[in-house]
């Protein structure tokens, strides 16, 4: 019989193995492109769908959706119903099938990811996948490759997603600090160090800003750790705030000083224009939205078209972005799935409560500079929110 099982037991291992791996390159994926299919992730990602397709028809044991999933499924569909009144049809298909692949890997972590031991896999494989970006961004910064003017990156990201991205990641690797021991602790929390370099590689404020919001994680679960996680964490705060007047190259320090002048008196690098002119066209479209993914062709009679190729007039603002592309019908979908998502959060057990309200809150502080419901990082929050609420106490009694 032991023969026997040895496939099936690969057979449920094989799409976690994948999933884990998707999860790693997930903060690098732009940097590796696979021919005619896309980025490193994409790639990757279809492959443990496929795997876990495959396995769930021979398992017959699909988990039961939640709350969450549903409104997800709900604000994917409305997206897709936006195609028919679209300012750009062509950006909203393509945007429905991003929307559409983003929904498959939260249900593909909401099945798979079982328990307290899988979700700790999987937030150890986004941050070790966030230290290779890092190490790839000091690459190109010591061989000065610059992304824009003095600022870096991993190779195809935009400095102010890439900071985002990493700033992320940091209350995660605090979190897997405070429960390794020995030399896994120290990894994790050399990790931060790492990470937190890179940020200020990117010379992005709103990144820079997620990034002391992150730092918050330790102030929340200071009791429960011993002296040198206290000591460490102590002194990763201590040099992320020296870094902004001395220890930081002299370009990124100054760039990042000027956050006050743009919150004070500037335009946030051109945002409160693309702002204003995206609240004008809600004005023409306020219930329906202008079409998922069409917020550049919809502010165009206020704004004219860029005069660098490829560049597009975003909404730099999440919220926004949901709120003209989708209207008020698709923003209700969106807010409620996001107060479902909090709720989860709030009602976990302390630590994991304060894990995910920091994560979440590194996320809207970062959102709310860029477009980002679209992102897989975005949606893996969502994912391991869930995930962390299903393996909950109260979860397990209300939903099993």
């Amino acid at each position: 019989m032991k023969p026997a099982r040895i496939p099936g037991r690969l057979a449920r291992l094989g799409p976690w193995f994948l999933l884990v791996l998707f999860v790693f390159t997930i903060p690098w994926e732009k940097s590796v492109w696979v021919p005619s299919i896309g980025s490193i992730a994409h790639f990757v990602g279809l492959a443990a769908f496929v795997a876990w397709v495959l396995a769930s028809i021979r398992r017959l044991d699909l988990r039961r959706p939640n709350a969450a999933l549903f409104l997800a499924v709900a604000f994917v569909l409305w997206s897709a119903l936006t195609y028919h009144w679209s300012y750009d049809r062509a950006a909203t298909r393509l945007r429905v099938l991003t929307l559409a692949e983003l929904l498959a890997m939260l249900w593909l972590i909401w099945d798979l990811c079982r328990g307290s031991e899988r979700q700790l896999q999987l937030i150890g494989a986004y941050v070790s996948g966030c230290v290779a970006a890092s190490l790839m961004a000091f690459w190109r910064y010591f061989h000065h490759s610059q992304t824009y003017y003095l600022r870096y990156a991993a190779r195809g990201f935009d400095p102010n997603d890439f900071g985002l991205i990493l700033a992320i990641a940091v209350p995660m690797a605090l979190w897997l600090g405070l429960h390794s021991r020995a030399w896994g602790r120290w990894f994790w929390l050399l990790s931060v160090a790492v990470m937190i370099s890179a940020v200020l590689l990117t010379a992005s404020r709103a990144a820079t800003i997620a990034t002391f919001v992150a730092m918050l994680f330790p102030v929340f679960t200071w009791r429960r750790a011993d002296w040198a996680y206290r000591i460490a964490t102590a002194v990763i705060a201590a040099g992320l705030a020296l870094s902004l007047v001395r220890f930081a190259p002299a370009p990124q320090r100054q760039r990042i000083a000027t956050v006050g002048t743009e919150i004070v008196s500037g335009t946030l690098h051109n945002r409160t224009r693309i702002w204003k002119a995206g609240f004008r066209a809600l004005r023409r479209r306020p219930v329906r939205g202008v079409g998922s993914g069409a917020y550049p062709k919809a502010v165009e009679p206020w704004l004219g078209k860029p005069g660098v190729p490829g560049f597009q007039y975003v909404a730099h603002n999440t919220f926004l972005s949901v709120l003209v592309e989708c209207g008020a019908i698709g923003f209700a979908i969106w807010s409620l799935l996001l107060a479902v998502l909090a709720f989860f959060v709030w009602s976990l057990p302390s630590p994991e409560r304060a894990l995910w309200a920091v994560v979440a809150s590194v996320w809207a502080v970062g959102v709310s500079t860029l477009t980002w419901e679209h992102y897989k990082a975005t949606w893996l929050i969502m994912a391991l929110i869930m995930t962390a609420w299903a393996h909950a106490g109260w979860a397990q009694r209300k939903c099993p």
